[in-house]
């Protein structure tokens, strides 16, 4: 339990002044108290107040043990989680580029210099794809397409296609090859046009209004110094903020691709959605900065006491001896000597205290076709006043793509690892605002951040959820309510896990928590698959047997747990065919909870007080992997006829140890799972990424297992 000060999480202030800590070992900027006037006593002895128009050094920062002075013109209670998560702007770059800096002086990690990201060339739709000639006919019919969260709301992947030609990333050779479903049907794979990504790895690609959108990671590693001499010693880098490429290509005539744009956005390219013909990337970048410190002389006997050069004692089976020394050991120690270094000048020892900057790279850059800009604004930079977390920027930018133009950007001061996008708004997840006092007393929170995806971006207002969210698949919004499924607490850590699900609601300017149902799931489970779908919500949980529960969120203000079915194994997937119906993937468990074969299950669910198992299908052995377990995205699912495919590998030992790709097709009829066909390939050295198609042309049905070059089409039926 927490203590009682954390749990009521509150600061009491009072019309006039105020003598107040900040909790929770929270570091704040003077912001944190709003208007009021906020005077500090700080270590160097002196007075600092927030008043510009005061002539007092100002205040940088609020620790939790430093008490502050603070007028008050009315008696308030300040909530401090939210408080401290409260974002704001700025008015000009300087004071935004001061209190990033100030955020980053709250950190302990070393930093180093950052290269340039690099200049493109600005895009002049030159013809960049070479290929033979792609002028037969044959289009394919009800071809999967990228499986998606929400309608509306196209997600990026390693293959698309328009029907007639398909695109697919070839990392291993650094292309995007390019082919037709007629190809695929007479089994001629060779590619009829390629697209050179030379030096970039395709991390996503959308096809839409004949473009193409591409992003690509480059990976760039720095020499960089780790000394206070740089001749002395160096260590190579991993430069966390990766310049990542966005290319729009005309692919209307796959003779003659060009590319019509291409930037460069420096930072870590995240994740990104397609929404109207918008494309909303979501980057991070971390600021950094190189600090020198003086070295400060000092009078001390240590400079005439310090060892003469050469042997300094005489070592005796490897044990270091005072016998033997040439300088007095004792003095030595007395006069804490080992602090100092020496030259000739005398004893000295840096000034941690007083550095300076010697290097900063602290917002990212755009490179639009060769014109480079400030991607953070200070208008459209929203930072909290919370300054002991991560200084890492998030952004989110977008772009037209039938144009290939930039249009604008909006970020926030803090890390994100959760996205979910609906057609209307974007809600990013930060993990910065636990209620924390000591090792033994945390509450886990995080933060959820909501932008609307208007014909401008606008920030909209956060709001606090407990816990910690598995994937995009915990959120989802309905009717202007976002619902939200979390955990808190970890199997492997405590017995004391908690299940819930959250409503939030959009009311003056946050996300107001409006409905809570707790209790999913036994001691020590957590939660493994989450499914929102109109009024109705599905949650696994799992420790040895997999709880399914079925929710009824009709009423947002009280959502309940309306029934509950546990069978062995666990579902990492979910995926609703329809009001009766409802699919997972995921993997089979032996009575102890240790995970088996792959394992593919349908639910009968037009009981909803009463789900159950109507149908299961076991998938290779315990080695077996498919990416569809993690990646909604590997699965190919058509509605039309309920026919799905996932691509899977299959490790086998022993003698005849090796690996064997496969694409196995299945269909729902009734509450049966069919299978249909399985698309094999021997050659394991296809790694583990690729897709799979299921289409119809003339009167049949085709398989087709594809990564990047490598393809094997098969008819189905």
């Amino acid at each position: 339990t927490l203590p009682t000060a954390v749990q009521n999480n509150k600061i009491h202030l009072y019309e006039g002044w105020n003598l107040v800590e900040v909790p929770q070992q929270s570091v704040v900027s003077d912001g944190f108290f709003g208007d009021a006037v906020v005077w500090k006593y700080g270590s160097d002895q002196q007075w600092k107040v927030n008043d510009t128009a005061l002539n007092f050094p100002s205040i940088e920062a609020i620790r939790a043990s430093e008490g502050v002075w603070v007028k008050s013109e009315t008696t308030r209670t300040i909530e401090v989680d939210r408080a401290l998560s409260q974002l704001h702007t700025f008015d000009d770059e300087a004071s935004m580029l001061a209190y990033i800096r100030n955020m980053l002086q709250m950190q302990d990690y070393d930093t180093f210099e950052l290269q340039e990201p690099p200049t493109v060339a600005p895009a002049d739709a030159q013809n960049i794809a070479s290929g033979s000639d792609s002028s037969e006919e044959g289009s394919a019919k009800d071809a999967t397409t990228t499986n998606l969260q929400e309608a509306g709301v196209d997600e990026g992947d390693i293959l698309k296609h328009d029907g007639l030609h398909v695109f697919s990333a070839d990392n291993t050779n650094g292309r995007i090859v390019v082919t037709t479903f007629a190809k695929l049907m007479d089994q001629e794979y060779q590619p009829i046009a390629q697209i050179d990504m030379s030096g970039r790895h395709i991390v996503a690609m959308y096809l839409q209004q004949e473009r193409l959108s591409v992003i690509s990671n480059r990976t760039k590693y720095y020499i960089s110094d780790v000394s206070s001499s740089k001749a002395q010693r160096s260590s190579i880098y991993y430069d966390p903020n990766q310049g990542f490429d966005l290319e729009v290509f005309d692919v209307s005539n796959i003779d003659n691709i060009t590319r019509i744009a291409h930037h460069i956005i420096e930072g870590t390219y995240q994740e990104s959605r397609l929404v109207e013909g918008r494309l909303f990337l979501i980057s991070s970048f971390m600021p950094t900065v190189s600090y020198e410190y003086p070295k400060v002389y000092v009078d001390t006997e240590c400079t005439d006491l310090r060892p003469a050069e050469g042997l300094l004692c005489s070592i005796e089976n490897g044990i270091e001896s005072t016998m033997g020394c040439n300088y007095d050991v004792t003095a030595w120690e007395n006069n804490g000597c080992y602090e100092y270094q020496y030259d000739d000048a005398g004893a000295w020892k840096y000034d941690y205290d007083n550095p300076s900057v010697s290097s900063e790279k602290l917002i990212p850059v755009i490179d639009v076709n060769g014109n480079r800009s400030a991607l953070v604004t200070p208008s459209q930079f929203y930072a909290p006043y919370k300054l002991n977390q991560k200084a890492g920027i998030t952004t989110l930018s977008s772009f037209t793509v039938d144009s290939g133009s930039y249009g604008e950007s909006i970020s926030f001061l803090g890390n994100t690892g959760n996205y979910y996008a609906s057609p209307t708004s974007l809600y990013l997840v930060s993990s910065e605002y636990p209620m924390f006092v000591d090792f033994m007393h945390a509450k886990e929170q995080q933060m959820i951040y909501k932008f609307s995806l208007g014909s401008s971006m606008a920030y909209e207002g956060r709001g606090f959820v407990e816990g910690w969210m598995l994937n995009q698949f915990s959120m989802s919004e309905q009717e202007g309510y976002l619902r939200v499924a979390t955990t808190v607490g970890n199997s492997w850590w405590n017995r004391e896990t908690k299940n819930s699900v959250y409503v939030l609601e959009h009311s003056d300017n946050a996300l107001q928590t409006v409905g809570t149902l707790s209790g999913l799931g036994k001691a020590g489970e957590t939660i493994h698959a989450v499914r929102f779908m109109g009024d109705r919500g599905f949650v696994v949980t799992f420790e040895q047997t997999d709880p399914l529960y079925t929710l009824d969120l009709s009423d947002p203000k009280n959502p309940k747990k309306v029934g509950e079915l546990s069978i062995p194994g666990f579902s990492r997937y979910l995926h609703v065919v329809d009001a009766n119906r409802v699919l997972s993937i995921g993997r089979n468990a032996d009575a102890q909870g240790r995970q088996q074969e792959l394992q593919v299950q349908l639910f009968d669910i037009s009981d909803f007080a009463n789900p159950r198992l109507a149908d299961k299908v076991h998938i290779g052995n315990k080695g077996s992997y498919s990416e569809a377990e993690y990646n909604h995205k590997a699965l190919a699912y058509r509605a039309s006829d309920l026919m799905f495919g996932l691509p899977y590998q299959e490790d086998t030992y022993g003698i005849n140890k090796g690996s064997s790709e496969y694409f196995g097709i299945y269909q729902i009829e009734g509450m049966h799972i069919l299978p249909l066909h399985t698309v094999s390939s021997n050659n394991s050295a296809w790694g583990s990424v690729g897709r799979g198609l299921i289409f119809d042309a003339g009167t049949h049905t085709y398989g087709a297992l594809i990564k990047g070059a490598h393809m094997i089409c098969e008819r189905v039926k």
